[in-house]
């Protein structure tokens, strides 16, 4: 079986910052284990994994989901959260949740915010 692109991608980054599975598991608020899924091919990174790539580390989603266009994402920053002490409160709250080790609170977390925003927020493999 061939590795996905996205994961040759996520691995190009982490060669391009020069940060370890567990201090890009870090730098963009999920687990290492994570990482290593995804590294793995177990599993893919959801949507919130890939915005906070985006946000934090600066590579365009576009270009980890197809590999085409630039990597470097040029749009809006995301000064706003930092500057909002309410929107940082809840975006902490929000990545807590969704690195917590219960599994059920994960499951809970993303089914609410399913339920809040619409749409599928994941694209990984369900959980064991």
């Amino acid at each position: 079986m061939t590795e996905p692109n996205i994961i040759k991608r996520i691995k190009q980054i982490r060669a391009e910052t020069g940060l370890s599975q567990d201090k890009f598991a870090k730098k963009i608020g999920v687990s290492p284990g994570n990482v290593s899924s995804w590294e793995l091919g177990i599993a893919l990174p959801g949507a919130l994994a890939l915005k906070s790539i985006q946000e934090t580390l600066g590579y365009s989603i576009d270009w980890l989901l197809t590999g085409q266009g630039s990597s470097k994402f040029f749009g809006e920053s995301n000064d706003n959260i930092a500057d909002n002490p309410d929107l940082k409160e809840m975006t902490d709250v929000l990545k807590r949740l969704l690195n917590d080790k219960n599994r059920d609170i994960r499951s809970w977390t993303k089914v609410q915010f399913q339920k809040a925003f619409g749409g599928n927020s994941s694209t990984t493999k369900p959980e064991n």
